[in-house]
């Protein structure tokens, strides 16, 4: 009983714990998807700029696997715990070895090298809500590791999404 007690507590303090990033200063503290030959800010940004409209409506299709998209069952957990399944699910891409991962934008795939695992550790996972096709959440995490794993803020996806004018993230 104690073990079964002092698991669950574990699982809410990371579940508890996720640190929301709300600006570019934030994101490049955490140093996540870089230096090459690591791949998540650039798929984050890629992300933002060409898979959801300013209302958060999924542009790209999770469901379908398109870009390599698929099912995150949250098994850890890692993120909160879905109440309704019906309605919401996660879905992550990232993995360059998944299939439809190749039609990434090279930008996204250009360091891949399928025997460094650093070329292939970033993820974006997001929470869509199936009945409205709109991304409820956006996370980033480093393969599914419960302390390098943010929430995406508002101001921060807005900041990402404006193209020539986005602030350049320093390396």
């Amino acid at each position: 009983m104690m073990k079964l007690v002092s698991h669950l507590l574990t699982i809410l303090v990371i579940v508890s714990s996720i640190i929301e990033l709300n600006s570019e200063e934030e994101l490049t503290e955490t140093r996540f998807g870089y230096p090459p030959p690591r791949h998540g800010l650039a798929l984050l940004k890629w992300y933002v700029k060409t898979c959801i409209d300013n209302n958060m409506v999924a542009l790209c299709d999770p469901v379908a696997g398109v870009f390599g998209f698929h099912v995150f069952h949250n098994s850890g957990p890692l993120l909160p715990k879905l109440k309704d399944k019906h309605t919401y699910a996660y879905f992550t891409v990232g993995n360059l070895h998944y299939q439809h991962a190749e039609d990434l934008p090279y930008e996204v795939r250009k360091y891949y090298d399928r025997h460094n695992q650093l070329s292939n550790m970033d993820r974006v996972i997001v929470k869509l809500n199936k009945n409205k096709n709109k991304i409820e959440e956006i996370y980033i995490s480093e393969h599914y590791n419960p302390p390098r794993t943010f929430q995406l803020g508002a101001r921060l996806i807005e900041d990402l999404r404006r193209t020539e004018n986005s602030k350049q993230i320093i390396l």
